[in-house]
């Protein structure tokens, strides 16, 4: 026959001992709170357990739990024959046996519904605690699989089209290695130095024509980024306000000043236009680096005045990537997984449907050029063989087109 005092020193045992599984231990560390509130419940308990049916069931209970703690503390992989799984469902429902003998001890109604809810509550936090933990190592093991194959994609590629893309990295870092001086024309420069030092006529003439061929090593941009935090509904919604002002200001008689005014003050009327200003002013700081963009984002679109460093940064992308591939530098950069990079200007792109409507861009990807300078060497290398190699980047998913 069972009685407090055995039952309390099992209970000990079991929590003096249950550090030493290895296994399972985040249920088994439910069992060990739940025996420690039985315990303070059995020391404070003024009236004695219905010893013909309640101290005989804990005693069984207890037994199992030192069944399990005994068999997994000599031998790990010793399950008597069952699955994780099926020892961590038969510690749960220990767990929840524990509870109910806990929930018996009192006589208040509210105080047992507590108990066997927070029980319940417990195993649901741990149940899906195991789960995210089970998809987060998939997760990895899949990412690090992933990782991989793109290497792997990437050196076969490299092998494949060896002499093309090497001819092609070159011009890349050739054509996007400097910046002509934006704004500051050779007139500008010569008029500013003749002002301060009083140079000659020749002085004048010499520096304007030398002017013409200096540029900026293209080292590093520095662009800040704000993402835009609308959504589609409400930009196409505005967009189709604006849309409307401009059609109205051709056939209206007002002044230009009234139309504008009143352009404001249909936007501010719309119902969703106060929820896009004060997502704007949130001073919630956004992590908006460039890096993260590219390394997170599959498509972005970056807008912005002009001469704020949009194409600055896109050629200064194309040479960093390219001088990192060529050198046979890591897998990865800060902007992700390295990729070729592909730069397409859209104006001449534009020229070229102009004259062959139905061309896709993945068909103008290769002989596709830079400001009119071709994007390998013509004596060396054909555009089909360009066009061949960086469209089968882009079908491995190698390539970042820009």
């Amino acid at each position: 026959m069972a009685t407090v005092a055995s039952i309390l020193t099992a209970i000990d045992n079991i929590i003096r001992r249950v550090n030493e599984v290895k296994v399972c231990q985040d249920h088994l560390k439910l069992i060990t709170i739940s025996l420690t509130r039985l315990r303070r419940g059995l020391n404070d308990l003024v009236t004695p357990l219905d010893e013909s049916h309640s101290q005989e069931d804990l005693a069984q209970i207890l037994k199992a739990i030192d069944e399990v703690v005994t068999g997994c503390s000599e031998n790990e992989n010793y399950l008597n024959g069952m699955t994780y799984r099926d020892l961590e469902s038969v510690l749960l429902r220990l767990h929840f046996r524990l509870a109910q003998h806990e929930a018996n001890i009192t006589d208040d109604y509210e105080i047992r519904v507590q108990i066997l809810s927070n029980a319940c509550q417990e195993q649901q936090l741990l149940l899906q605690g195991s789960y995210d933990e089970t998809m987060r190592q998939r997760l990895e093991a899949i990412e690090q699989s992933t990782k991989k194959n793109i290497i792997e994609q990437l050196h076969v590629l490299r092998e494949k089209y060896l002499k093309t893309i090497e001819s092609y990295l070159h011009t890349c870092i050739e054509l996007h290695k400097s910046e002509n001086p934006a704004g500051l024309t050779g007139d500008i420069i010569a008029k500013v130095i003749h002002n301060s030092y009083q140079i000659s006529y020749k002085e004048r003439m010499t520096l304007e024509h030398k002017w013409r061929s200096c540029k900026l090593p293209l080292t590093r941009t520095f662009i800040q980024l704000k993402p835009d935090k609308s959504t589609s509904f409400e930009r196409n919604e505005s967009r189709q306000l604006l849309m409307e002002h401009e059609e109205n200001m051709l056939n209206s008689t007002h002044s230009k000043k009234e139309s504008s005014k009143r352009i404001w003050e249909q936007l501010m009327s719309t119902p969703y236009m106060m929820s896009m200003v004060a997502k704007n002013r949130s001073p919630k700081e956004d992590n908006a680096t460039v890096e993260n963009i590219i390394r997170s984002k599959r498509w972005i679109v970056i807008l912005g005045d002009p001469g704020s460093g949009k194409t600055s940064f896109a050629r200064w992308l194309v040479h960093h990537l390219a001088q990192t591939l060529l050198l046979n530098g890591p897998d990865s950069t800060e902007y992700g997984p390295l990729r070729i990079p592909i730069l397409i200007r859209i104006g001449e792109f534009a020229e070229i449907l102009k004259e062959q409507p139905s061309i896709t861009l993945f068909d103008y990807i290769g002989k596709h050029k830079w400001m009119g300078k071709s994007i390998v060497d013509d004596s060396l290398i054909s555009s089909d063989n360009i066009s061949c190699a960086l469209q089968d980047y882009i079908k491995q998913g190698q390539a970042l087109i820009i």
